[in-house]
């Protein structure tokens, strides 16, 4: 027999969850893969490639903000970019060729399935319930029948998260969305000072970017110059440099095309490996994310960086391995946001167990990212001479401090042999699947409430798209 729901019993503790701020991490590491003289070379060669259009790109890109927030539904849940602070996204804020998952890999496995509403649901409080995931890139996986505004209700009713939206191409899909970020946000004023939703596109979103833009609502617009296709996505050593140029390009011209018409307009730098024409993972997609960052560094922009998706079409060691070299690189480059977390098979398919592993190898790279504190606190120089050679410090003050700053992992096995064979040999996959299972079936997001929701899907009804 089941028992009755508390309602409010399930808000308050949903209050609750969602206090608690995202755990991130401060990056100090900046590992380069260009020395000076490559980058400003790049950088040269992609405003040659716009031009007549190159000084005013390179002079819009300097213009726009370098510190801009993309707000939660609780501010709580702010992300802060361009503060040298490390976060993570779910799902893939698509541009150029790069799509959005339309399959779920089930979470008691088997093959890829075509996805549901309730997939999407599930998903998108997976992405909510997890504390490493700080923004849903969404859809996070495309539903069967569900129009684009018919899936950005359900992503922003169902996180308390800032929601990246991609898949927003029409001047009408973005004025729907325009009108769903100020309900949300509670006015059109409200929505531009705390933005709950940003947009991420290539050149099909123009307009759409531009309506985001002129209301202050966050964009990152990759708009090549050009017949531009990119590296072929099939060669794991394509010419990275021309690549970066071409990239690089667009995000300029992307950039030019939002100042020209909203001057000071927040724009992240868009970098995924695989809109750019190179393979999902591997050896040059990791070297194109800290290129990338390198250039955004370059002309001021804060980075969003959809590295960390894998070619694997399981949630198994390559899936694993390929996301580990991807955040790494991401984060440990200086990269503000990475995404790509739970897709599999290059994007094609979403995988809950696959979240949940991502998001503790993030974890894992943002912590390395941040490399050793060394200053008079971290160094405890006093009380080591208190307790002296061989003494206990679990009685000091500063062990107390500090005793929660140790990174913990919730899936990887440290324990001793006996213990891990009386737990019952659990593995990682294992552990992924009961806390993926878990957290969909208990969790409760801070409610939107009946009327804003109502409001959102009179807006999408209204558009009739």
């Amino acid at each position: 027999m089941t028992e009755p729901t508390n309602v409010a019993g399930a808000e308050a503790q949903a209050q609750a969850v969602q206090a608690r701020p995202t755990p991130t991490t401060t990056g100090r590491l900046a590992l380069r893969v260009l020395n000076d003289e490559d980058v400003a070379r790049v950088h040269a060669a992609a405003l040659e490639l716009l031009g007549a259009e190159g000084a005013a790109a390179a002079a819009a890109a300097q213009a726009a903000p370098g510190t801009f927030v993309l707000a939660g539904r609780v501010p709580e849940r702010d992300v802060a970019l361009g503060a040298g602070q490390l976060w993570l996204a779910a799902g893939i804020a698509t541009f150029g060729s790069a799509g959005v998952p339309s399959r779920v890999r089930p979470l008691a496995g088997g093959d890829p399935l075509p996805a549901t509403a309730e997939d999407l649901d599930a998903a998108v409080r997976l992405v909510d319930a997890l504390p490493e995931v700080a923004v849903l890139a969404g859809p996070p996986v495309h539903a069967a029948g569900e129009a684009a505004l018919g899936e950005l209700v359900r992503c922003v009713s169902g996180t308390s998260k800032h929601v990246m939206a991609s898949g927003l191409t029409s001047a009408a899909e973005a004025d729907a969305a325009v009108a769903m970020a100020a309900a949300v946000a509670g006015s059109a004023a409200e929505a531009s000072r705390r933005p709950p939703v940003s947009l991420c596109g290539g050149a099909d979103a123009l307009d759409a970017a531009l309506a985001f833009a002129r209301v202050g609502l966050p964009v990152g617009l990759v708009n090549p110059p050009g017949d531009d296709t990119g590296a072929p996505a099939d060669a794991d050593a394509p010419d990275l440099a021309a690549t970066l140029i071409r990239h690089h390009a667009g995000v300029l011209a992307g950039c030019a095309a939002v100042q020209a018409a909203a001057p000071g307009a927040p724009f992240f730098y868009a970098a995924d490996p695989a809109a750019a024409g190179l393979p999902a993972a591997g050896p040059s997609a990791a070297l194109f994310l800290l290129a990338a960052a390198q250039l955004a560094a370059l002309v001021g922009l804060p980075v969003v960086a959809g590295g960390q998706r894998t070619a694997s079409h399981e949630p198994d060691w390559q899936a694993c391995t390929q996301g580990a070299f991807a955040a790494l690189s991401a984060t440990a480059a200086g990269a503000d946001v990475t995404g790509g977390a739970g897709t599999l098979g290059a994007g094609s398919a979403f995988s809950p167990q696959q979240l949940v592993m991502d998001s503790e190898i993030f974890s894992w790279s943002a912590r390395i990212a941040s490399g050793i504190e060394v200053e008079d606190e971290t160094i405890a120089l006093d009380a080591i001479k208190q307790v002296g050679i061989g003494g206990n410090y679990l009685g000091q003050r500063h062990t107390r401090r500090h005793m929660k700053d140790v990174w913990r992992p919730r899936l990887l096995d440290r324990s001793m042999w006996d213990a891990w064979i009386a737990s019952g040999r659990e593995d990682a996959y294992e552990k992924a699947t009961e806390l993926a299972g878990r957290l969909v079936a208990a969790h409760t997001a801070v409610p939107l409430g009946d009327e804003v929701l109502g409001t959102l899907r009179s807006i999408v009804a209204e558009s009739g798209l």
